[in-house]
């Protein structure tokens, strides 16, 4: 885990920021129960290495992830010092800027970034086994990328900005790991692609 000052003072200058969110372990177990569901409505964007890489649910079947929201949309004010949104359907949206990650024993995820027209990017964990996989951030330095990872635990937000390359490890677990990502936006909101190109052409690696 990130934790003592000095990993999370260098996290920060990077501009990736750490902070736990008010939902507690009751209600994640009850949020895991929920997407377990084989009823549950679910829209999905592409296949990589026979994964479904994102999975969409409207916000109206899950609620229970506003405060999520809410709570990353404030802290991501308090960075940039601008009001953000994250667009969803609820708001008149033509499609959710918010998909859950359900990996499995084997499952990892590709460099790729978040960067077309949103501003900060966020992944929250419901559930995170143990050996289920670091998040990994780069950043090209000249011909050399520079590398650092975050060991995510349960409960954890990661805000960090939607241009910067990330991958997660494969997941050494026997369970499923599963988390909640979203990207947030300054106003005026530009979202013009799109979900399946949007989301397909952000992995190159």
């Amino acid at each position: 885990m990130t934790s003592n000052f000095q990993e999370i003072t260098e996290l920060k200058q990077k501009d990736i920021f750490l902070f736990y969110s008010l939902m507690n372990e009751d209600k994640r177990l009850y949020l895991k129960d929920i997407l377990s569901k084989s009823t549950l409505k679910k829209e999905y964007s592409h296949k990589i290495n026979g994964r479904w890489e994102n999975q969409y649910i409207d916000l109206d079947l899950i609620p229970e992830i506003k405060p999520v929201f809410l709570m990353a949309c404030k802290f991501g004010k308090s960075i940039i010092n601008k009001p953000l949104v994250i667009p969803h359907k609820q708001l008149g949206f033509p499609y959710n800027e918010f998909w859950f990650n359900i990996s499995n024993s084997g499952d990892n995820t590709g460099w790729h970034d978040h960067k077309e027209n949103a501003k900060i990017s966020c992944v929250y964990y419901i559930s995170v086994p143990k050996k289920s996989g670091n998040i990994i951030f780069r950043k090209k330095n000249k011909n050399k990328y520079e590398k650092w990872f975050v060991k995510p635990r349960d409960g954890m937000t990661i805000l960090f900005p939607s241009k910067l390359e990330h991958c997660v490890e494969i997941n050494k677990s026997c369970d499923t790991r599963i988390s909640l990502s979203f990207n947030l936006y300054t106003l005026p909101i530009q979202v013009n692609e799109t979900r399946n190109v949007y989301s397909s052409k952000k992995f190159y690696s």
